[in-house]
């Protein structure tokens, strides 16, 4: 017995759905949005010349980076709850946690930044009368910038991807949606071919961006 498609299913349930983007869109913004300004702190402590500001850093990254990503969407959904006797929204923690986990990530990606800077560049701002804070800012940060960018734009295309855990945590993301959808219409089949389909449209333009911004900043090498 064939099986008879029926994407008209989908397309009369497209503005549900679309919500659900628009959700996945929010959440990535805000979690790339924080990642980025808490990675850049914890590079500066993990480079930093005290030890115990290295130390705390390095067991966050170390941590948060072993950690899966999923086992830390539960903790943080009902974990905290239970410790702080106070209930979290469903989205805030998905930001929450995906947050905490990318920052460990983007941490990493601006050290390897930083440190790809020659020592010759800082000797040379600070033989200038710079002080290292402006030696950061005015030569160091500048020239890792190039370094950084393309990691970035691929933490950016995965992100996009991981937000599909939040569904477990009813998250009103494309895939809850998704999932509530498949439920009331039968048609899982349908309804996650098109969601598979929404997310390489979404994800493969972000992709080749990617590797295009790679393949410009390694050119200026």
């Amino acid at each position: 017995m064939s099986y008879e498609w029926r994407f008209d299913v989908v397309w009369e349930s497209l503005p549900f759905l679309l919500e659900g983007l628009w959700v996945t869109v929010l959440i990535v913004v805000a979690c790339m949005g924080i990642s980025l300004i808490l990675g850049l702190l914890l590079a500066l402590a993990r480079i930093s010349s005290h030890a115990w500001l290295r130390l705390i850093s390095a067991a966050y990254i170390d941590f948060f980076r072993g950690v899966p990503l999923l086992v830390l969407v539960f903790w943080a959904f009902f974990t905290v709850p239970i410790a702080t006797g106070q209930p979290l929204p469903a989205i805030p923690t998905g930001i929450i946690a995906m947050s905490i986990n990318l920052t460990a990530f983007v941490a990493e990606i601006y050290r390897a930044g930083i440190q790809s800077v020659t020592l010759g560049q800082r000797h040379a701002a600070l033989s200038l009368g710079m002080t290292q804070s402006q030696a950061l800012q005015r030569v160091i940060l500048p020239q890792a910038v190039r370094h950084v960018v393309p990691p970035v734009a691929s933490a950016w295309v995965s992100l996009f991807k991981d937000t599909a855990l939040l569904s477990v945590i009813i998250v009103p993301e494309l895939m809850y949606q998704a999932r509530i959808l498949a439920v009331q219409t039968y048609r899982p089949l349908e309804i996650y071919t098109v969601i598979a389909l929404v997310y390489f449209v979404i994800t493969w333009p972000q992709a080749r961006f990617a590797d295009w911004i790679y393949e410009r900043m390694r050119v200026r090498d």
